[in-house]
């Protein structure tokens, strides 16, 4: 069983965006359909450092002028290699049926040849093939101009193996979803840092504590100083004669009381100050949030999928013109969050304003000396603390259990898109792998390499196998999204899961006894924290089965086939020389 990685790292964390050569400025390009991304999985277009060639000569052979020094025009990416990436469908197809005057060979012939371009990615319906001939009006203003003429006709005798990439999504992707960073989200993810940053909250109550200690120390000054004037006079008053111990004695206990009447007073100012000052601006600030939080909330999960007509059909199909649906869901998860954090902040400056009042009720009762009223107050108070404490508890809990609901039905259907669309090309990739020969037959096995692969890579002419495993590789890691993508969906179905135990659990933790008015004693809280873990395991256990449902359905219908198919050519270029460190990137992930 292979490790689960789950990430959805929260919308303050500083991620490193993905800065595509040569690409086109970040501001609003992913609403361009004209956008034309400039990764590419083609060895010799990939490798950036073209100084550390191993001994090689550079790949680029081509950017150098007469005298050997490069070309510093920059690199231009071939109409060939476009289709690898997530250019708009009708683009791909487009460039599928553009000559090139240049020629193309196969497997152990340096012969000119017909030109071969890559044939159509999708089959049609037998009333289809005239229609499949003709190339369609192109919504693409780039795609206007180009001249579209009849394909080529291939050699029947040469496998063409081009549906390793038309079929399969595009890859890499610029943004892809783990990263959290698709330029159509950037609006919701900046509103909701600003909703969660509390810096506002803790400014306001530190210049309220900073006050009120002031207060408190300049009262208490005055105290000191008015007591020491007044024992002062006293004992000149007593030393004339004017004035007897006993009659001292009183003006001194009626001046202890006037003191303690002050304290009474300050702490009955404090709170009122910090009722007005803090507790009604932070309340309605904070309110004014959730409300903001609340409409994202609904307006995301309103277009969780843009397009329900295609969405079964090609969840991926668009490369990055449109965000992911765990993208989107990673960022409903931290509005809820942040949502959640704001109820809490709500929650804590009511209790601490419910402590404050308590402070006045309480000091009340002890300078005057009543312990029994103490005791009550007190008593009563912490009762209030817990079931205000219950309530809120229930509340967390119901909002997420409602945050659960549209998760849970969310993924499901994304998990269902997802399998439609591995489904739909499975097969027709099947195919094309099972007509790669054993490693014996190999020698006499032919590909389709078209012209532009030659120009891009010369060791094709001796070694053409090796544009079969660059395809085999990409076909691999680009399938292999759609595991990613349902492995990623249940593992933050999970967290929310768990985050709704954890809700279910404090709930029990909170429960108030109505009769004696407590909380549970620690057997009961002991208790609540193994239901919890038990929960827990119970959840981890279900992701662990429901990804390794989806890994053994990714090895029986393309994983294993893919693997084998790359071994046996891999095995044969390393017998006949063709091998090359650079062919093998790690393959996917988890495989």
């Amino acid at each position: 069983m292979q490790d689960i990685h789950c990430n959805s790292a929260p919308p303050s964390a500083n991620q490193v965006p993905i800065s595509p050569v040569g690409g086109p400025p970040s501001g609003n390009w992913g609403q361009n359909n004209n956008y034309m991304p400039s990764l590419s999985p083609i060895l010799s277009m990939s490798n950036v450092d073209e100084s550390d060639s191993r001994g090689r000569p550079p790949s680029r052979w081509w950017e150098a002028d007469s005298n050997g020094t490069p070309d510093q025009r920059g690199m231009v990416r071939s109409k060939r290699e476009s289709k690898y990436m997530g250019v708009p469908k009708e683009a791909r197809e487009a460039l599928q049926w553009i000559e090139s005057p240049k020629r193309s060979a196969s497997y152990g012939s340096n012969e000119a040849g017909p030109s071969v371009e890559y044939t159509s990615e999708k089959g049609h319906w037998p009333g289809d093939q005239e229609a499949a001939l003709t190339p369609q009006p192109l919504r693409h203003s780039m795609l206007s101009a180009l001249t579209v003429s009849q394909p080529n006709t291939p050699n029947p005798s040469r496998l063409d193996i081009s549906r390793l990439v038309t079929l399969p999504p595009p890859y890499p992707r610029h943004h892809p979803a783990v990263n959290n960073n698709h330029p159509d989200l950037t609006d919701i993810r900046t509103a909701v840092r600003g909703l969660s940053d509390l810096a506002e909250l803790t400014v306001s109550k530190e210049r309220f504590a900073a006050d009120s200690d002031r207060r408190r120390q300049d009262m208490k000054k005055e105290t000191e100083q008015e007591r020491a004037a007044l024992r002062g006079n006293l004992q000149q008053e007593i030393a004339r004669g004017h004035m007897s111990y006993a009659d001292a004695a009183a003006i001194e206990a009626d001046s202890m009381e006037g003191e303690k009447e002050k304290m009474k007073q300050l702490e009955k100012t404090d709170f009122e100050m910090f009722q007005s000052q803090v507790v009604a601006p932070l309340n309605e600030l904070l309110t004014m949030r959730i409300s903001k939080a609340t409409q994202l909330f609904d307006g995301l999960a309103a277009r969780l999928f843009d397009n329900e007509d295609n969405q079964a059909d090609m969840p991926q199909e668009e490369g990055d013109d449109k965000p992911e649906l765990l993208e989107k869901l990673t960022l409903l998860k931290w509005i809820f969050e942040t949502r959640e954090l704001l109820h809490r902040a709500i929650y804590d400056l009511l209790s601490d304003r419910n402590d404050r009042y308590r402070s006045v009720i309480v000091t009340s009762y002890r300078i005057s000396g009543n312990d029994e009223k103490v005791r009550g107050a007190e008593a009563f108070f912490a009762e209030d603390a817990a079931k205000r404490a219950h309530v809120y508890s229930l509340e967390v809990h119901s909002r997420t259990e409602a945050f659960e609901r549209v998760i849970d039905q969310t993924v499901s259907k994304g998990v269902e898109a997802q399998l439609s669309a591995f489904w739909d090309i499975a097969p027709n990739l099947s195919q094309v792998l099972d007509k790669v020969p054993p490693h014996e037959g190999l020698s006499m096995f032919q590909i389709q390499v078209p012209a532009a692969e030659y120009d891009e890579n010369p060791s094709y002419h001796q070694h053409p196998l090796q544009y079969l495993f660059s395809l085999l590789l990409h076909a691999e890691k680009s399938t292999y999204q759609f595991i990613e993508s349902q492995t990623n969906l249940f593992c933050l179905l999970h967290e929310v899961r768990e985050a709704l135990s954890h809700a279910r659990s404090r709930v029990t933790e909170s429960e108030v006894d109505e009769q004696k008015g407590i909380s549970p004693g620690p057997e009961s809280l002991q208790r609540a924290e193994e239901m919890r873990k038990a929960e827990s395991k119970k959840l981890t256990d279900d992701l662990k089965e429901k990804a390794e449902v989806v890994q053994h359905q990714w090895q029986d219908a393309l994983g294993d086939s893919i693997k084998n198919a790359k071994e046996r050519v891999g095995g044969y270029l390393l017998e006949t020389g063709g091998w090359d460190e650079q062919l093998e990137e790690g393959g996917v992930g988890g495989v």
